[in-house]
């Protein structure tokens, strides 16, 4: 049986070409840099916060994130040395900033697998975390590393809305989203404020607005995947970096065939418990 999380939601919102070569066809072009940092700095802190958040995670943490490198490096044959010596300063600046500002009293989950049912459909995922404060009240926790940060879109970000729903059917009596925006930069505001940090809400109404909306989502890709349908492209201003099939709408635009392109991108079998990191951005 077919599953769908929001990596795949978003991508058939956004191209049915992409969403089609991706899930359809299964080919799988190389990952970006920012995407590799991403994962990486994602294996750091799963690992940092359940290893108890001291001092002495620190180094774990580090390894988990140097071993996401190190594969990086040998699937892709490319050098990440710069963007290694650049995670080297934001995950500990990160984790300083974490114990000064995590109001934590107990960690109750890192990288929460989730699989709920909306409609007849399966909706898999896995959330950073759940913790709850020394106020009682239960938090997801969410992870984004960005060069440039920009939080005027999450009170109607789909995956916090998606992670939420999750929350409610499994029973979780979450809060809200604490959403970590993680700068990837050096110096600038970064050195002095390297995360930014925003509280996400739902309330119940509106989440069974969101599954209602989501399940019409869910049903149009059903009937794709099982009777097809009509699959073009949709060009934007972010196509160049954040979509790795650009080199694919490159060649048709030059003449007209995605053949060659894609006969030089390996094809996977996909795996129905892949990590959903989102949308390719850092």
């Amino acid at each position: 049986m077919r599953k769908y999380s929001h990596t795949s939601m978003t991508s058939y919102k956004r191209c049915r070409a992409q969403y089609s070569w991706k899930y359809v066809y299964n080919y799988a072009p190389k990952e970006g840099t920012g995407r590799i940092r991403g994962s990486a700095g994602h294996a750091a802190l799963a690992t940092w916060y359940r290893e108890g958040c001291s001092e002495e995670s620190d180094e774990m943490a580090m390894k988990s994130a140097a071993e996401v490198f190190n594969v990086a490096e040998k699937q892709f044959q490319v050098s990440l040395d710069q963007d290694w010596d650049l995670m080297k300063i934001i995950l500990p600046r990160y984790f300083r900033w974490a114990r000064a500002n995590d109001d934590f009293e107990e960690i109750l989950a890192i990288e929460q697998e989730f699989s709920i049912q909306i409609g007849p459909h399966t909706v898999i995922g896995f959330i950073d975390g759940v913790v709850k404060s020394k106020n009682g009240s239960i938090w997801l926790l969410e992870h984004k590393f960005n060069k440039q940060v920009s939080t005027r879109n999450i009170d109607l970000d789909s995956q916090m809305s998606l992670y939420l729903l999750a929350a409610y059917k499994l029973g979780i009596d979450v809060r809200g989203v604490l959403y970590n925006v993680i700068r990837v930069a050096e110096g600038g505001i970064a050195a002095k404020s390297p995360v930014e940090r925003r509280q996400v809400f739902r309330r119940s109404d509106g989440l069974r607005m969101i599954e209602a909306e989501t399940l019409v989502q869910l049903d149009e890709m059903a009937e794709f995947h099982e009777n097809g349908g009509r699959v073009y492209r949709n060009p934007t201003a972010n196509c160049s970096w954040d979509c790795s099939f650009y080199g694919v709408c490159l060649a048709i635009n030059d003449d007209g065939d995605a053949k060659t392109a894609l006969s030089a991108i390996p094809i996977v079998e996909r795996n129905s418990k892949e990590k959903d990191l989102g949308d390719p951005t850092e």
